[in-house]
């Protein structure tokens, strides 16, 4: 069983937060430093193509999650996580309603799996877009992803259905 899905990351919208101040304050000082607004402006249009590759990074990074007989493995771009089933002690999954304020962005549900494993405590989160119902509020969360995934594997692990 495979399933592909976009991770929502913290780390990065820090990353997007402080490259929006990086944005502001690099090319002032740059163009006060060297006396320059031509250095200035150069320095800005690096600062404002950085700014936008982190905030594309903090909505979402692409993941990919699969499931087989021996083992769950999720992989995180290149970082990747492989959980044997005799270490797993428990998987939980959970979901909250997120209302974004951002224009371009629709709610979402973040769904989150929880492996709890012999070494340490692992999360994952996935995006989910809320869908919504002719009086505008979202329509309840169905069986998503991690959902399915924790079905397959709660029969493998020890101590069996959790």
């Amino acid at each position: 069983m495979k399933k592909k899905f976009t991770f929502k990351s913290e780390y990065y919208l820090s990353v997007a937060v402080f490259g929006a101040a990086a944005m502001v304050l690099i090319p002032v000082i740059v163009a006060v430093v060297f006396d320059s607004t031509f250095a200035g402006m150069v320095i800005l249009g690096i600062a404002v193509v950085l700014h936008i590759v982190s905030l594309r990074l903090a909505a979402c990074v692409p993941c990919g999650i699969s499931a087989d007989e021996d083992a769950l493995r999720v992989s995180v771009w290149w970082k990747k996580y492989v959980f044997l089933y005799q270490d797993i002690e428990k998987a939980e999954v959970s979901h909250e309603y997120v209302e974004t304020l951002m224009l371009r962005e629709a709610p979402y549900y973040i769904e989150t799996l929880k492996i709890t494993a012999k070494a340490a405590e692992y999360s994952f989160k996935s995006k989910t877009r809320a869908l919504k119902g002719e009086d505008g509020r979202p329509l309840p969360f169905e069986h998503g992803k991690f959902h399915e995934i924790r079905s397959y594997i709660a029969p493998r692990i020890k101590g069996g259905e959790q």
